[in-house]
């Protein structure tokens, strides 16, 4: 028997204005949840970039499922890049990951971007690469995490 997928939500806000509370609460404690306990990694996630970011988010019901940002040219790199990519514990293994990339990817597409840069953590290199990013830099460490950038083109 094949198992229900639960009723999705996008949400595509672009301004962080628009977010209300406790959407702002779901995307902190999401990623406060993966990146800081999960991962075991004290690091500043407030990082004063969120108010000039985009940002998508998944709902099943109430239930935050997966979010990033959409960071514009000049606030981490030269270029537009996703960022805070997350899927919450609960609902991995459903493919919500590549959802979330690639609705991203078609928003900055429609607004005629032409390249993405992404700071990817090195072990997720394969899953990037199979949505179109190359590797343009040897790893990194970014808070005791071995990173790596990567780029998209559109045409």
């Amino acid at each position: 028997m094949k198992k229900k997928l639960p009723d999705l939500t996008w949400k595509h806000l672009q301004n962080f204005d628009y977010l209300k509370p406790i959407e702002v609460y779901d995307m902190l404690k999401l990623r406060q949840d993966i990146f800081i306990i999960e991962q075991n990694c004290i690091y500043p996630d407030i990082d004063r970039i969120d108010p000039h970011c985009e940002h998508i988010m998944l709902y099943s019901d109430t239930n935050l499922v997966a979010y990033c940002r959409l960071v514009p040219p000049g606030k981490k790199f030269d270029k537009w890049s996703i960022g805070r990519v997350t899927v919450s514990s609960k609902y991995r293994g459903n493919n919500y990951g590549r959802l979330l990339m690639n609705r991203s990817l078609d928003i900055l597409k429609r607004k005629e971007i032409k390249t993405v840069k992404i700071e990817a953590q090195q072990y997720l290199r394969s899953f990037y690469e199979s949505l179109g990013f190359v590797k343009i830099s040897d790893a990194f460490d970014v808070d005791g995490i071995p990173h790596i950038l990567m780029k998209t083109e559109f045409v």
